[in-house]
């Protein structure tokens, strides 16, 4: 989320990855693209947060529009243009795809059980929808290590977007497998 303010001055010249300069509407597809993305990251917390859910399910069900219609969905829409014109090499282009994939795969997967009342599934989809949403905050701190240690900058990008992508999916996996405590006085709203 550090890096938006790059792209409030609308400054092409100031993006952080490499923008098609000869495609004049990439860099305002990619723009929009970022803010959209930002939409979804500051809310997708607040989806997965278990007493605001539990409290305000009212609440909840709004922030949850907010999050897919004007977040997720717009963003892994226009993120799929975005990474064929990645100026970053063949190898960032397959690894955004794949994130991008997996980012709508589980964003409809979650949408949909939550419309057909499936609200354990949709709880699932939702916490592997936020690990999509937030690997690409993961992603930059990782790819700044890479080439700390050596790796040119698109083996550095292909290896953290891999990274970002396979490790927030195992962590949510991990986190929707685990053994359950038990809490004395817990309610359970659904």
């Amino acid at each position: 989320m550090f890096g938006i303010s790059r792209y409030l001055t609308l400054d092409p010249s100031k993006s952080r990855l490499g923008i098609r300069t000869d495609l004049p509407w990439h860099y305002p597809l990619f723009v929009v693209h970022i803010y959209t993305a930002v939409v979804a990251i500051v809310l997708a917390w607040l989806q997965v947060w278990p007493s605001f859910r539990a409290r305000h399910p009212r609440g909840h069900r709004i922030v949850g529009r907010v999050y897919f219609f004007a977040g997720v969905f717009p963003s892994a829409a226009l993120a799929i243009p975005d990474s064929l014109l990645t100026t970053s090499g063949h190898d960032v282009a397959t690894a955004l795809l794949a994130m991008d994939l997996c980012w709508i795969i589980t964003g409809v997967a979650g949408y949909r059980t939550a419309r057909r009342r499936k609200y354990g599934e949709h709880r699932k989809w939702m916490v592997r929808n936020v690990a999509m949403t937030t690997s690409t905050v993961t992603l930059r701190p990782l790819n700044v290590i890479l080439v700390a240690v050596g790796l040119n900058y698109e083996q550095a990008y292909a290896t953290a977007t891999w990274g970002a992508v396979l490790g927030h999916l195992l962590f949510a996996e991990w986190y929707l497998l685990r053994p359950k405590k038990k809490r004395r006085g817990a309610a359970n709203p659904r």
